[in-house]
């Protein structure tokens, strides 16, 4: 089971099946919060469907596709963290990251996605991390950039989330950028 401390306050842990109700009433709480930006809300609908994605993603880290950590922010589940789509002939992978409502403001995001960032560049020894953000969605883009990441361009009607289809902001980050 993957799991490290990133500060007094944070740690980063792969999901456990029993953890699923915990993390499925975080998801609960948090809909209307995260919704407008992470089309597998709305298709999360039970805790069942909670456990059933707790073991896709357990199963693709066996893979080595993908790195899915849940943020644990003073022993409760706050969002997660999340590698995929790695790419390992090409050294690259993709980022994604969430915070649950209420827990924006503490830096918790900032936190635990360079403790992510630390893990892709000197454990998995990737050369480049994507993420991909609405873009309207001016707190994630903002926390991209206090990292490092630079702009690239924008994809064009790139996720369809509640009916819209969204632009979105393609950002990177190469390992020598990263501070």
């Amino acid at each position: 089971m993957l799991m490290w401390h990133i500060d007094d306050e944070i740690m980063l842990k792969q999901a456990d099946i029993k953890e699923s109700d915990i993390i499925y009433g975080m998801l609960e709480k948090s809909r209307h919060h995260l919704g407008p930006w992470i089309s597998w809300v709305d298709y999360t609908q039970s805790s069942s469907e909670m456990r059933q994605f707790i073991k896709t993603v357990n199963k693709k880290m066996k893979e080595q596709t993908d790195v899915v950590l849940f943020i644990w922010y003073r022993g409760q589940v706050a969002g997660s963290v999340a590698l995929y789509d790695i790419k390992w002939h090409n050294q690259s992978g993709m980022l994604g990251y969430w915070v649950g409502s209420g827990f924006e403001g503490h830096g918790i995001a900032q936190r635990a996605v360079k403790g992510m960032l630390m893990y892709a560049y000197y454990t998995l020894m990737l050369n480049r991390v994507e993420l991909r953000a609405a873009v309207q969605n001016e707190k994630s883009i903002k926390l991209a950039r206090r990292l490092g990441f630079q702009a690239e361009g924008v994809v064009r009607q790139a996720e369809w989330i509640r009916g819209n289809c969204r632009d979105q902001v393609q950002m990177s980050l190469m390992k020598n950028e990263f501070h």
